[in-house]
């Protein structure tokens, strides 16, 4: 099996110093910069891209994060099958999940790390962990590159980048390009921004074309018990939420803020999530989940 790698950045110079899968062999590595054409990348000489279609080849892997839709476009004008090209989902996690790249590296597999334990000492989405497993959350909405906006010391999977207090202000992830990832993520944060609507729209706006905003949000009555702020169990939240229904002056509907807020993007769904949940004293902390969780696509056009 032949196989091309474009890119001869950080991502190429990782998977080229891995093991080959028998049968396999890398015909060359090729990159769009000009600087890097006739240096080297391990064992082997980066190539002029317009080479490609000198060779025959089975595969060629896009070892770039982001960028790789724009690159399998610039191939499919160089009349490249887009079947041929190999998205590196997980590069960086290899040893963990299994991806289209196990085909042609070897990578040893670990466990990933358990979410065991009390579950009224996780955070919230280790608490919906195994709810999400069953459902197939990650296998539907989590491929490829994600962020982790407020994940704390809980993000929603090893290999997600993330953006907490110490990279700026979430409200408008400053810095970070448009069209980035391929899933973003948040957590129990959009109640502590100032405002809803920004952060939404900031947050879909790094997502790419046919990826998902992924939120998960406080329901007002299973978790804060009444209905106005301040919040007994957090006093930086801003804002409460329900699904469906706005009560002035505190609480939002998340569906109104995500039509109002976004354009170019359907919501999956919307649901209200309560598993575990027992305790109903407005005076006592809740336990198990008191969330609403939306997931949102950005449309291809």
């Amino acid at each position: 099996m032949n196989v091309i790698v474009f890119g001869a950045g950080h991502i190429g110079e990782t998977l080229l110093s891995m093991p080959l899968r028998d049968g396999v062999n890398i015909v060359f590595v090729c990159d769009n910069d000009k600087d890097k054409w006739g240096t080297r990348i391990g064992h082997y000489t980066i190539e002029c891209p317009d080479k490609i279609i000198t060779y025959d080849f089975d595969y060629i892997i896009l070892a770039m994060n982001p960028g790789w839709d724009e690159v399998r476009d610039q191939l499919q004008t160089m009349g490249v099958n887009p079947e041929k090209t190999v998205i590196p989902y997980y590069w960086n996690s290899m040893e963990h999940f299994y991806g289209p790249l196990d085909k042609f590296f070897i990578a040893t597999k670990q466990a990933p790390i358990p979410f065991s334990g009390d579950p009224a000492a996780k955070g919230e989405s280790s608490k919906a962990y195994n709810r999400r497993l069953r459902e197939g959350f990650f296998e539907k909405y989590c491929q490829g590159a994600g962020l982790d906006i407020g994940y704390g010391s809980d993000p929603l999977l090893p290999t997600v980048a993330g953006w907490d207090y110490k990279h700026g202000d979430a409200q408008y992830l400053q810095g970070i390009k448009d069209e980035s990832f391929d899933y973003v993520y948040s957590s129990h944060c959009l109640e502590h921004m100032v405002n809803v609507r920004i952060a939404l729209q900031n947050w879909f706006r790094v997502v790419r074309k046919g990826g998902f905003l992924l939120l998960a949000v406080p329901d007002r009555d299973l978790y804060e018990k009444k209905k106005r702020l301040p919040s007994r169990w957090n006093a930086d939240h801003k804002h409460m939420f329900l699904l469906g229904k706005a009560e002035s002056p505190d609480t939002l509907d998340i569906l109104e803020e995500i039509n109002e807020s976004l354009t170019g993007a359907e919501i999956i769904y919307a649901k209200r999530c309560d598993e575990g949940h027992t305790i109903t004293d407005p005076l006592v902390h809740s336990d198990g989940e008191y969330q609403i969780e939306a997931v949102i696509q950005k449309c291809c056009e």
